[in-house]
């Protein structure tokens, strides 16, 4: 079953932060680097369940998954019919206190 996907407003702001941040150093790499992080979004669209469960005790039982996009995590949850994308954030900051 193919579902919808939805980025919401707080990973919408994480993929601008992102952006700008690589935007200084590297114009052209920033906006290749949106929209590939979009597109892994999407992706879950026919395939939400190929994201990794968190090894956080919490955050697994909160219902979220994770999908790598290096060096970038996406966090969602897999709902009936929609996918909700809930944060963008790069792998080397500490997640488990932002979701």
């Amino acid at each position: 079953m193919i579902r919808t996907v939805r980025i919401l407003r707080r990973a919408v702001q994480d993929l601008e932060e992102a952006r700008r941040y690589v935007e200084r150093d590297r114009p052209a790499v920033a906006r290749a680097l949106l929209i590939r992080l979009v597109a892994a979004a999407e992706s879950l669209a026919e395939h939400p369940e190929r994201g990794a469960l968190p090894r956080d005790e919490r955050l697994r039982s909160l219902g979220y998954r994770f999908l790598v996009a290096e060096p970038y995590l996406l966090f969602y949850k897999v709902g009936r019919s929609v996918v909700r994308v809930y944060r963008v954030l790069h792998g080397q900051r500490r997640y488990q206190s932002i979701l």
